[in-house]
């Protein structure tokens, strides 16, 4: 699974968060049922929650993922079906690669997971 946005460990879990709207707290969300043991709560379908203090985590993060595909790198997300959906903006790479346009400006592509690389960016992430 891709992994994109904020995130912070918390317990020695990774999890995303989004900011509450308590000053000086964060909402961690998990999708694992095992987490309400902790105190998560059920938010909807096999989505749970947790409002903790800021001094609670050691760090947040921001993560943004790419794939590296045949030696070029790309935008990555979950595609469907367990697929990686590559995206670039590029026409020749997209052309190169057989990826369809699926917007104005905007080529996509669904690869298999045992065809790219993931690599994870970590960018130190401040809440002001």
């Amino acid at each position: 699974m891709i992994k994109k946005g904020e995130h912070t460990i918390y317990n020695g879990k990774e999890y995303r968060f989004m900011e509450s709207e308590r000053e000086g707290f964060i909402e961690l969300i998990s999708n694992d049922k095992e987490d309400m043991n902790y105190g998560f709560v059920h938010y909807k379908d096999n989505i749970y929650t947790k409002v903790i203090s800021l001094n609670e985590v050691e760090k947040l993060f921001l993560i943004h993922s790419f794939a590296k595909y045949k030696g070029e790198l790309f935008g990555a997300s979950n595609g469907e079906n367990g697929k990686i959906l590559l995206a670039t903006s590029h026409l020749k790479l997209a052309e190169k690669y057989g990826f369809e346009r699926t917007d104005k400006y905007l080529y996509s592509k669904n690869v298999n997971l045992d065809e790219v690389e993931i690599i994870e960016e970590r960018k130190a992430f401040s809440i002001d």
